[in-house]
């Protein structure tokens, strides 16, 4: 991906630390749905590309190139489930 991914949609699939207790559980809550790409991110480690993406119910965070994809097709993680404290 590069820079002219901006404004196109993709699929958003969480690479991470899957956990309630994970600094990014909020994007983790979002896994395998579709987010608008806003604007690459400023190179800040040039093997790290990451992007500014905004998902339908407004939240923006900043995912990975390897975290969008074309298609739910290409998914490889489980869907996220939220834990029952029943």
């Amino acid at each position: 991906m590069d820079m002219r991914l901006a404004r196109e949609r993709r699929y958003f699939e969480y690479h991470c630390y899957e956990g309630e207790d994970s600094s990014d559980a909020e994007a983790w809550h979002h896994t395998h749905q579709q987010v608008e790409v806003l604007h690459k991110l400023k190179d800040n480690d040039p093997e790290l590309t990451l992007y500014r993406v905004r998902f339908a119910d407004g939240l923006e965070y900043d995912a990975f190139d390897d975290e969008l994809v074309k298609s739910p097709a290409d998914y490889y993680r489980p869907d996220y489930r939220p834990v029952s404290l029943l």
